[in-house]
């Protein structure tokens, strides 16, 4: 039985045993956890809520299960199932944890897939920068966190296609607009497009807080801009540009996979007429005090969703209900979700519930993965009062201090620039994956590239520390196991019970859109392989066949680290 159905097998014996034993199980949960060595490696509380719901006893009934189950494991998953306070434990026998580490050696890569695919689509919409503004740390855990789903849902075989939704209209381009054709100078801004514009951008701001009647300006000039002025035309086109190449380079620079669409908020102008047309045709459009347009959401405690700005110019809100209709109706998608930090939740609570009354069921199939704001130890970051670090200022400065650490540990090392260059980029994403997404991150330049402890470039050196005992072998070094009743010693079993949950781990990652705990995953696993190696001979075991399975081990746990990298958009190099 391969490990990463081995939640799915507990819930058929579980099931079976049910049946047999003429306990009526439905509507039980069946849910399966891993409680910890101490507990076993599996526990369900189905027992409990099926006793509670017959009026029976608990543990009288989770200790028949358990007997049951246990004869019904023909496959000799499991070396016990017991009954423990009304919950039934299980825990994998030699057998199961050995065939799980062949299976590792054998699909190599692929550990960790299902053997069924999902075969369902997910839109996964994330890194939406703006025009004409320069990708900051701010940008990071959407682009980062984006990009770990996505190479998750994928693994895992949904066919998921993802998407920027790059902000390139609205009010913003109306104040870019505005101070380009006030404070800019062409030539200047052609020699640095980006830099020069953002500074545009910030100085503009700077004066409509000391003058508000210059967004009244701004206003206008994008309403000039979506009725199609000239000139105002022309200007856009350019800032997007200029923009999207720039765009390209970041991903690069980032590692991040290519996008499938890069479909900015103007590829829906065209469309948000007839959503326009769909909402007052159910009578949802109410006309407020200065001439806005809105939908009434204040029952459901939402207020108002501004669909036309008194000046006639859409909205956010607009266009992201053009976005879902469009993306619904070409893909008809299983999940649609948003990875936007948590500033922007009363947004798509308003989004969702007018698409809801339009009839869409957005409340089964569409979702807002929010993340907490990244700041910096003297205040919020504002591209709009200039209190940015660059993402290019981030790399660089990552890159300098892990050459300088290469150079220290490693000065015969061939091409310390290149392993510096991942290193760094593994330092700085893991910081903020091993986050929970939720919580608010304080940026602080020696805790992100720290190369010590809980962080990326310790799950490299963990990597590369065992391809550098396996570059000693001669001859086979990840030879299938054929005897499962080796004499193992808790080390060594520690080792291939963390590889057994790597499978189900994935799953609970995709289930709760929470990379951080593949990475609390690759720690452990990286912390139980050195407690290991420190204190169990590997090269110099005199046993060959102890000695070949040791390899074996070190092997598949050098797969699994990198697969698991890999699905966080870390490279794994071999030396460094």
């Amino acid at each position: 039985m391969a490990s990463e159905t081995s939640k799915q097998y507990i819930k058929g014996l579980l099931a079976e045993a049910f049946a047999k034993l003429g306990f009526d199980a439905k509507g039980a949960g069946l849910d399966i956890v891993e409680p910890g060595a101490e507990f076993g490696d599996f526990a369900t509380n189905a027992a409990l809520v099926v006793a509670k719901k017959l009026k029976l006893n608990p543990q009288e009934v989770a200790a028949q299960v358990a007997v049951e189950v246990k004869n019904l494991d023909m496959a000799g998953t499991f070396a016990e199932v017991y009954e423990a306070k009304g919950f039934i434990n299980f825990r994998l026998s030699q057998k199961a944890l050995l065939e799980n580490l062949n299976r590792v050696l054998v699909v190599k890569d692929d550990f960790g897939k299902p053997e069924v695919a999902a075969d369902k689509t997910i839109i996964v919409e994330y890194f939406q920068n703006n025009v004409a503004k320069p990708p900051h740390v701010g940008h990071l855990r959407s682009a980062v966190i984006g990009d770990s789903l996505l190479r998750t849902l994928r693994f895992l075989g949904y066919r998921a296609i993802s998407d920027t939704h790059i902000g390139d209209w609205g009010t913003q381009f109306g104040i870019l607009l505005l101070g380009f054709k006030m404070l800019g100078d062409r030539k200047q801004v052609e020699k640095d497009p980006i830099n020069e514009l953002n500074k545009l951008y910030v100085e503009m701001n700077s004066r409509i807080e000391k003058d508000p009647a210059l967004y009244e300006q701004a206003k206008a000039e994008f309403a000039k801009l979506e009725k199609g002025d000239a000139e105002n035309r022309k200007l856009w086109q350019w800032f997007v540009m200029e923009s999207m190449t720039d765009f390209e380079r970041y991903r690069e620079l980032l590692g991040l996979l290519n996008f499938d669409h890069n479909l900015g908020e103007s590829f829906y102008e065209d469309k948000m007429p007839s959503v326009l047309e769909a909402l007052r045709a159910k009578g949802l459009i109410a006309t407020g005090e200065t001439g806005e347009q809105y939908v009434d959401l204040e029952k459901y405690n939402l207020g108002r969703c501004i669909v036309i700005k008194s000046d006639g110019a859409t909205t956010y809100a607009t266009r992201d209900l053009a976005t879902y209709i469009f993306r619904k109706g070409k893909f008809d998608f299983y999940r649609n979700i948003y990875v936007v930090d948590n500033r922007q939740s009363h947004h798509f609570k308003q989004v969702f519930k007018v698409l809801e009354l339009m009839g869409y069921p957005t409340a089964e199939d569409s979702i807002h993965v929010d993340f907490g704001f990244m700041s910096l130890p003297e205040g919020a970051i504002s591209t709009r009062k200039g209190t940015v670090i660059s993402l290019q200022n981030l790399i660089d400065e990552a890159q300098k201090r892990a050459l300088d650490i290469i150079k220290e540990k490693n000065p015969d090392l061939g091409n310390k620039e290149a392993v510096a260059k991942i290193v760094a980029l593994a330092a700085i994403k893991y910081f903020d994956l091993s986050h929970n997404r939720k919580t608010e991150i304080v940026f602080k330049w020696d805790k992100a590239l720290s190369f010590e402890g809980n962080t990326g470039p310790y799950l490299q050196y963990t990597h590369a520390r065992i391809h550098g005992i396996l570059r000693k072998v001669v001859g086979n070094r990840e030879k299938v196991v054929d005897n499962f009743s080796l004499s193992l010693i808790p080390y060594e079993l520690n080792v291939l019970r963390k590889l057994y949950q790597f499978p189900n781990v994935l799953q609970q990652v995709a289930m709760d859109y929470l990379p951080n705990l593949l990475c609390n995953y690759l720690f452990e696993l990286s912390q139980t392989f050195n407690a290991f190696y420190e204190s169990t001979p590997v090269l110099q075991e005199k046993d060959e066949q102890l000695r070949s399975f040791r390899l074996s081990l070190i092997t598949a746990t050098a797969q699994v680290i990198k697969n698991g990298l890999y699905l966080l958009g870390i490279e794994a190099p071999e030396e460094m």
